[in-house]
């Protein structure tokens, strides 16, 4: 079967559409007119909603051009661009599409990983309508936390950051939803295979006000019910029984009043939260020897309980008021926190009934609870004036209350002895910027963005503050050629606390002290952006970047990181990344086509691990991803996805030291194994049908890992008899299908 597959998908264009945009003329683009990024899109998505869904696309940023034109690494993806070109389990993913992207590895499979220009993956900032998200994803990555139903556009930035953005050091993830229709009721149903979604939108005072509300949930809870009871029927002869359930939701709303077309009050909410619960019991029946020498059989019981939740809430108020011409402003209020508990129990008890160990039974159990807190409440004003057509102007200030408060208590029982544990951290952190940028033109063909922002962070007495200078700037050397070139510097004072690479809500956000400095990037970008005849383009890129005071765990084996000595625990390190991104695409009006490619190094020094630089673990050399969407007819679309990147690395023994007495494991160094290359194929199929009534039904198929590759995510490391040392790659995720049926009313 697997033969057939691979005989049929590899044949099959692998390639998916990124926007057409990018080839279209600067004239045309000049329409978008001059006001920042975030003026632009809210309007334009609500008149095209209605054919969002004929393409998926990946735009260059033609509706932001003009004010942006110097800007390197900045891609605008509309709501087109991730509803149904990037869907796994029939959810549309909007991180899943920026993976495609050059310059980003996802990091493991399936996860809504995000590891820009070398970067760790906490070190992106993410905004939903300019409020920071700190937890990102549902079920530890495998769906992202926005619902595209309400995206209205995304801005990412992997290099080139303007002067507004602070606070992260390796990207910028500024998602903006849309206002609700202020003239008609409309919205969307989906149900999927493992989730549904509801949004509607409307008027409250037609012309005036207007809401727009969405939630999404799974009922993994209840796909779960069968698994499970096939799992007991199974090993309920063994002594073996489990029990769980699994379940996520989220939920978007805001309503926004029109005083004017220049004074604008939006309210705006998120909430979404996950659980997860699992029980395992055991029984066991051991032959034991008691005091007396005789030999019994006893009777042994292990118990473990889980509970797990975590997610975010945030609410802004925000305000767009124009107050001349030349001059507007844009104000946001906001809440934004975060949670994670964990709580697990286990216990075992083991008997014999004849008097063994003392008596007729022996129980020891663990409990411990581990609470994850971090709450913002932050004001930012923002400004834009245009004192000239060839100056755009922006300046602004933001403060923001930081609360950190993780704590973890652990209780021990060994027969009746009981021992409890308690740990905890409790800081007030006050994050103070400034800034001010200009958009400069000069000849009609030379742009510079020329910007300064200053940071003040201040915790537990200690004050940290930081200037950080951005500049850009865009030749266009002819019509169609642009020549682009960037520097920037970043500061972040927030670290994420992990003893794995996995994002899992054990881990905990603590704020830079008087022993923890706030890591900070230096970036260099430049490159050559083309507008080919015949509607090709051609991008290429390069970038150098230096990181510094990045952290790695480097204590004892523990599930949960260390809360008293966690200042001591991590090793400060360095690390570099540098590479070319390639881009080069065609479209016509009906099919797309487009390739990205990749050449990077990604490097790590940490001197209290090892003596010199060392590969990243996602040091992926080549990285190449083949796009292709074909508009077949009116109802129908294809859409494919090829990716390839070269494999990671891990850290594994080589030999054991002194066989036969002290075994101990040798490492070479830090990420000594390549691990194999990755390559996948996704296929999918969009099919519409408009009712008489107007309403709009859509039943999406896709198939991710067509031709079922088994990519490596991790490896085991086995001993053989003579104690030599061999390893095994594991594989999870085979073919995948899904299916999606969506209505528009």
């Amino acid at each position: 079967m697997k033969k057939i597959f691979r005989g049929i998908w590899i044949v099959v264009l692998s390639v998916s559409w990124v926007a057409a945009g990018a080839a279209a003329p600067r004239d045309s683009l000049a329409a978008a007119g001059t006001l920042p990024v975030e003026e632009k899109g809210d309007s334009t998505a609500v008149a095209e909603r209605r054919d969002s869904i004929t393409e998926a696309r990946i735009t260059a940023d033609k509706y932001a051009e003009k004010a942006a034109r110097s800007q390197t690494g900045h891609k605008r993806l509309e709501e087109a661009d991730f509803i149904y070109g990037n869907v796994v389990f029939s959810s549309p993913d909007l991180i899943k599409a920026l993976q495609n992207l050059p310059g980003v590895n996802p990091g493991t499979e399936l996860m809504s990983g995000l590891y820009v220009h070398g970067g760790e993956g906490s070190d992106n900032l993410f905004l939903l309508d300019g409020v920071p998200m700190y937890q990102i994803s549902h079920l530890g990555g495998l769906f992202s936390s926005f619902n595209t139903d309400v995206v209205g556009h995304l801005d990412f930035y992997k290099s080139g950051f303007p002067a507004r953005y602070g606070g992260r050091m390796s990207s910028v993830v500024d998602v903006s939803t849309r206002d609700g229709d202020f003239n008609d009721y409309r919205g969307t149903f989906m149900i999927g295979l493992i989730d549904g979604r509801l949004q509607f939108e409307g008027p409250i005072v037609r012309g005036k006000t207007s809401f727009n509300v969405a939630v999404r949930r799974s009922w993994m809870d209840a796909v779960l019910v069968p698994v499970i009871a096939l799992v007991n029927r199974r090993n309920r002869e063994e002594g073996e029984t489990v029990g769980g359930t699994y379940s996520f939701y989220d939920m978007n709303a805001s309503v926004t009043h029109k005083f004017s077309e220049d004074n604008i009050l939006s309210l705006k909410f998120y909430h979404g939260r996950d659980h997860l619960k699992l029980r395992l019991d055991s029984q066991y029946s051991p032959v034991v020897e008691d005091e007396n020498g005789n030999f019994n059989t006893a009777y042994g019981t292990d118990n473990l309980n889980t509970d797990i939740s975590w997610g975010n809430t945030l609410a802004s108020l925000n305000w767009k008021y124009r107050i001349s011409d030349n001059l507007k402003m844009k104000t946001v209020l906001y809440y934004t926190g975060s949670n994670a508990d964990v709580w697990y129990y286990w216990s075992t008890r083991l008997s014999d009934g004849t008097g063994y160990s003392g008596g007729t039974e022996s129980d020891n159990s663990v409990e411990e609870s581990n609470y994850s807190r971090v709450n913002d409440v932050a004001f930012n004003a923002d400004f834009g004036w245009m004192p000239h057509k060839k100056h755009n102007v922006r300046f602004g200030t933001s403060y923001q209350f930081h609360i950190y408060n993780p704590s973890r208590q652990t209780v021990a029982t060994s027969g009746v002895v009981r021992n409890g544990t308690s740990s905890s951290q409790h800081y007030l952190g006050s994050e103070f910027s400034l800034y001010a940028e200009d958009e400069m033109t000069f000849l009609d063909r030379i742009s510079v963005n020329l910007g300064l922002r200053y940071v003040l962070f201040g915790v537990s007495g200690k004050a940290w503050h930081r200037a950080e200078p951005r500049v850009s700037l865009n030749v266009e050397c002819c019509d169609g050629v642009d020549f682009r070139v960037s520097y920037t510097e970043m500061n972040q004072f927030a670290h994420l606390i992990s003893t794995t690479y996995l994002d899992i809500p054990t881990n905990c956000w603590l704020p830079s002290t008087s022993k923890i400095a706030p890591m900070h990037s230096r970036q260099a970008a430049g490159g050559i952006y083309c507008r080919l005849p015949h509607n090709f383009r051609l991008n290429i890129e390069g970038w150098y970047k230096t990181m510094d005071n990045i952290l790695e765990y480097s204590g004892a084996n523990s599930f949960f990181p260390p809360l008293d000595t966690w200042e001591t625990s991590f090793s400060k390190g360095k690390g570099r990344s540098y590479g070319l991104e390639t881009e080069l695409g065609w479209s016509s009006k009906n099919l797309s086509l487009t390739a990205y490619y990749t050449l990077s190094w990604s490097q790590r020094k940490f001197d209290s691990i090892w003596i010199d630089w060392y590969s990243h673990r996602h040091d992926n050399r080549h990285k190449l991803t083949l796009m292709g969407s074909w508009k077949v007819s009116r109802t129908v679309d294809l859409y494919a996805t090829w990716n390839y990147h070269s494999g990671g690395w891990m850290t594994v023994p080589t030999h054991i030291y002194n066989p036969g007495e002290v075994f101990d494991r040798i490492y070479t160094r830090p990420n000594n194994v390549n691990l194999p290359d990755y390559h996948r194929l996704d296929l999918g199929a969009n099919f519409r049908k408009v009712s008489k009534g107007g309403k709009e039904h859509i039943w999406n198929i896709g198939i991710y890992n067509a031709y079922c590759r088994k990519n490596v995510v991790f490896v085991s490391i086995d001993e053989r008899e003579d104690k030599s040392l061999y390893g095994t790659g594991r594989a999870i995720f085979p073919i995948i299908p899904s299916f999606s049926y969506t209505l528009k009313f």
